[in-house]
């Protein structure tokens, strides 16, 4: 029986609520900041632009493009149920309401501002996002580090003139001025030049709205967990790799110490993820039992709902997808194919492998040797030297991988890694390290080769790891991921169109910078089976939001650092 039948929906009937409150609050942002640049559309919406205080009368302009700029960010808070958007938005109105009553004795706009208040309290339990301690201290941080900035621009720009009106003008009184303009107010210092006091005027407004849009960014950002894998959950994602390690050739890469697990109820079924940038990413398919997952995915839907976390999944297989799409109404699109090699129809010696043969009988020409050992047989100096390598010919590059990479080598407690190695003159040239995927098939991790290495190397190396799992009774053997590879494909062929081309384009262009069509052209040599693999998402405006957090989580964009408790670490 399958298990979780009674969770495997978890309708959200008051998501609307939410919705229409944030987009309320998010419209009547915009027509702030209009009614404060526009006269005549001031003028018209003027009863819309009074809800919300204005600050002092003489800085009603200024006020209204802050607190609409405000509002603006509270709206995107309050769509992802954050807590700490709703107290302020409330404290918002409440000072709205006031102000309102004690400026113009006029009840109609406190009205206004009044139902508003009451129709976020009516449905104060709906925001239950609260940001993790880290976020306060953060914010605290960012406000400090932009007043500092702030203060110093403003003193900068008020010696750059020649003279200030009133002759010399004490340095109290110029920090006085720097934090009035702050604010919108003037004064007690002036510059003589009109122009330059309205540059400045611009600049210091401008530094303003940072100080009060900045630290509440950092206050509302949904807080990555600490990621959290104990020995009890390797153990367990062992368990079940073992049962059912052969569903999933990137299963085994949940181990990655910069991820966190959440299992089922009866934990036959894990999800590991890792949240970037507000996205909680899950990668591969679900570990375990089938039968489990739809539970363990409502589960995850759930969580990232409670801390307002955009749930994204990269990397998973067809099968996964089906149910990922049927349990959670998420979408699908197709990302790019694995390239999986089937031992038992590869050969060398075949015209279909002819690139491949050349590349290997060069490398041997050139004295290449390789071997090919478990990680539980190296001894301490033998790691040392392939991390130290491995790392030596990386550079300054950050290690990549979030899908399909284990980020640490040769493990003296992972016994079931694949050590490939190619040596020339006694000296590694060479290294590939393949993580198990079932009892019965190897998944590449990681592909490291000198500078001074032969072109024909890497080609080298996965002949001798085909060579050694058919030895071993092995069926597959997963080679790299290719993004969009049925792109690169189609994009080539005679009769393509308009559409495609310029698809392939586009991906050509950006391929300079990361591999694409390079992979995809290396991995087509070994005439692999193409496995599509797929990226899932709530909604397609989220679709941004995810694949930057992919380029983050993969390290394409920004550095990485994983923390690691094995003995050996690629960083």
């Amino acid at each position: 029986m399958r298990e979780g039948v009674a969770t495997r929906k978890d309708p959200d009937s008051s998501r609307w609520k939410v919705l229409v409150a944030a987009r309320v609050l998010l419209l009547v942002g915009v027509v702030d900041i209009l009614s404060s640049v526009s006269k005549p559309l001031g003028r018209r919406l003027h009863f819309l632009e009074a809800i919300f205080p204005e600050g002092w009368p003489n800085l009603a302009k200024a006020a209204s493009i802050i607190v609409g700029a405000t509002l603006i960010v509270l709206s995107f808070g309050l769509a992802r149920r954050n807590r700490a958007a709703f107290i302020f938005t409330e404290l918002l109105l409440i000072a709205s309401a006031a102000l309102e009553i004690l400026k113009e004795l006029y009840l109609g706009l406190s009205i206004a501002a009044a139902i508003l208040f009451l129709w976020l309290f009516t449905i104060r339990d709906e925001f239950y996002s609260r940001p993790v301690r880290r976020a306060l201290t953060r914010a605290m941080i960012v406000f400090s580090q932009i007043t500092i900035i702030s203060l110093g621009i403003g003193l900068i720009l008020m010696l750059v003139p020649d003279k200030l009106f009133g002759g010399d003008v004490p340095l109290t009184k110029m920090l006085e001025t720097v934090f009035r303009s702050l604010v919108g107010l003037s004064g007690p210092a002036y510059f003589l030049s009109h122009r330059e006091q309205d540059v400045f005027d611009l600049a210091m407004s401008g530094l303003g709205l940072s100080m009060a849009l900045f630290p509440l960014l950092a206050l509302l950002q949904p807080g990555p967990p600490k990621p959290q894998l104990t020995a009890e959950d390797e153990a367990g994602i062992l368990g079940l790799l073992s049962e059912f390690g052969e569903r999933d050739s990137v299963g085994y890469f949940a181990l990655r110490e910069d991820k966190s697990v959440l299992w089922s109820n009866s934990r036959k079924a894990a999800i590991t993820y890792r949240v970037v940038g507000g996205c909680a990413l899950c990668s591969g398919d679900p570990i375990g039992n089938p039968d489990a997952w739809p539970q363990v995915m409502n589960t995850f839907m759930q969580l990232c709902r409670k801390n307002g976390w955009t749930p994204g999944v990269v990397g998973c297989s067809e099968e996964a997808g089906e149910i990922w799409v049927r349990e959670t109404e998420m979408s699908a699109l197709e990302i790019g194919d694995e390239a999986i090699v089937n031992v038992a129809e590869y050969d060398l010696e075949s015209s279909r492998y002819r690139s491949v043969r050349q590349s290997v009988r060069k490398a041997q020409k050139e004295g290449y040797t390789t071997s090919v050992i478990r990680s539980s047989d190296l001894d301490a100096s033998a790691r040392a030297e392939l991390t130290l390598d491995a790392k030596k010919w990386r550079g300054a590059e950050t290690e990549r991988g979030f899908m399909m990479g284990l980020g640490r080598i040769a493990a003296e407690n992972e016994k079931n890694l694949i050590i490939v190695t190619a040596c020339k003159d006694g000296a590694l040239r060479g290294i590939l390290q393949y993580v198990p995927w079932g009892e019965r098939a190897l998944s590449l991790d990681l592909m490291r080769r000198s500078p001074q290495a032969h072109a024909g190397v890497s080609e080298l190396l996965i002949d001798a790891t085909i060579s050694f799992a058919r030895e071993n009774n092995m069926e597959r053997v997963s080679l790299n991921f290719a993004a969009f590879r049925s792109v690169f494909e189609r994009g080539a062929q005679l009769g393509a169109g308009p559409v495609i081309k310029s698809w392939r384009g586009v991906l050509l262009f950006f391929s300079r910078w990361v591999q694409m069509e390079s992979l995809f052209r290396f991995n087509s040599k070994f005439r692999p089976d193409w496995v599509p693999r797929f990226v899932l998402f709530r909604k397609t405006s989220e679709l941004p939001k995810i694949g930057l957090a992919i380029m983050r989580a993969e390290a394409f964009i920004g550095a990485r650092k994983i923390e690691s408790k094995k003995a050996t670490s690629l960083g």
